[in-house]
């Protein structure tokens, strides 16, 4: 518990100091978004906190008999030596504050927020995401302020050196975010300058900084060991680690997370011992590996281990059998391959597979019969005509399944299936209107 604050049920606060008509857009709002349950955190009084003040519900301490956490009131104003951090975009506790609110960094996203005073910021501010709501009544301070697709209420600002609103049509142009080739947003050279990082490139990584109680202007020592933790909270972060420091150690320990940090290995550290044992633990790996290590039974590895066919495997390197390798594992990946590689044994595969959604535009395409395919799965094993039966359907399906197997030695399996599917299968006889 926060010891500078006492805990008060939320309908005493509401009903002591009015929150409910000053924090939202209205009363009901607040009443819809946050209602009377629970408790909230409320200190009379000017208040000076040392360290970061969270306000994310996953981090803050239980209540004392498990009802959620509301809210901080604070009825005077509030000092806070670190950030004000809320990294949760969704939800969050809401703050409000009669005076003025003073802080390193501001990190608001789904904890609304209404400072009836000025909010100085000493380094950045940062409200994010559609859910959050953020009312200030008196002067906004600080020398970076980002305001990413976030609903903030009219306000007046002193912002010295970057400041990005995309719901402002004053915020300048130089400022707004550009895209990679990849189409990825890359935040303004002119916001980059000024970070203590020169690898960070886009606000999630801000945010990340941010929530970790981080400065992202001041210059500070990171170490092998700060990488590692960073890495370890987010495999991301890799692509900000100098090149030096990307040890063979630090990148397995990131791939190991996931299979896109191979995109951030260093030039040259990537062998073909390291890419067969990357397709081996996920088949997306050969999108991130060099052209000249992926062969034709890498493609084969990566194919029995959930790779792409549009963003995985070469179509330089496309053939029969590995393309129905990949639909055995996966069938909506058909709708990947080219009309010139699809034939009836493929497409029978493709039925065994899954449910053949899409069979009949590729029979089309590939000027297979649906019928001979169809029947061809029927007639490997009784176990496919329930899928048949799903999906397929019709008088001359019935009638070849009837004639396969409507015999002695699968009198019980035919049975159950007629007795399950006996609505569909009467339809059949049913003339058209």
């Amino acid at each position: 518990m926060l010891r500078e604050f006492q805990i008060v049920p939320a309908q005493q606060a509401l009903n002591q100091h009015q929150v409910q008509i000053k924090v939202l857009e209205s009363e009901e709002a607040f009443m819809d978004m946050i209602g009377t349950d629970g408790y909230i955190y409320v200190h009379k009084g000017d208040l000076h906190l040392s360290g970061d003040l969270i306000l994310d519900t996953d981090k803050l301490d239980k209540m004392p008999d498990g009802r959620p956490l509301q809210g901080f009131v604070v009825i005077g104003h509030l000092t806070v030596d670190g950030g004000i951090l809320n990294e949760e975009g969704d939800y969050g506790p809401f703050l409000y504050v009669t005076g003025n609110l003073t802080c390193r960094n501001l990190l608001i996203g789904g904890s609304p927020v209404r400072v009836e005073g000025n909010v100085t910021v000493a380094e950045v501010i940062m409200l994010h995401y559609n859910h959050g709501w953020m009312r200030c009544d008196g002067m906004i301070t600080a020398p970076i302020m980002i305001v990413d697709d976030y609903y903030l209420m009219p306000f007046r600002k002193e912002v010295s050196q970057f400041y990005y609103n995309d719901r402002d049509p004053e915020s300048p142009e130089a400022n707004e975010c550009m895209e990679s080739e990849d189409g990825d947003p890359i935040i303004s050279e002119n916001l980059r300058v000024l970070l203590c990082n020169p690898m960070t490139t886009d606000f999630e990584e801000i945010r990340r900084d941010l929530a970790a109680g981080e400065s992202v202007v001041q210059p500070q020592e990171r170490t092998l060991e700060y990488w590692r933790n960073k890495v370890r909270r987010n495999w991301r972060d890799l692509k900000r680690v100098p090149m030096e420091m990307r040890t063979s150690n630090l990148c397995q320990e990131a791939m190991a997370y996931c299979i896109g940090a191979l995109q951030y290995f260093p030039p040259g550290a990537i062998t073909a011992e390291l890419a067969t044992v990357a397709a081996t633990r996920d088949g997306k790996a050969l999108r991130y590996l060099p052209s000249e290590l992926i062969t034709r039974e890498l493609c084969y590895i990566a194919a029995e281990h959930g790779a792409i066919l549009k963003y995985d495997i070469p179509e330089r390197l496309y053939e029969h059998a590995l393309l129905c390798t990949v639909i055995k594992k996966n069938d909506w990946q058909m709708e990947h391959v080219p009309v010139v590689f699809i034939t009836e044994d493929m497409l029978v595969l493709y039925v065994k597979s899954g449910r053949g959604a899409w069979l009949d535009r590729y029979c089309q395409q590939s000027g297979v019969s649906k019928q001979k395919v169809l029947e061809r799965v029927m007639a490997d094993d009784i176990k496919y005509l329930e899928n048949i039966f799903n999906w397929h359907l019709s008088p001359a399906t019935y009638a070849y399944a009837q004639q396969r197997y409507n015999k002695p030695e699968y009198a019980e399996a035919w049975g159950a299936l007629n007795q399950r599917f006996a609505r569909k299968i009467g339809r059949l006889s049913t003339p058209p209107l």
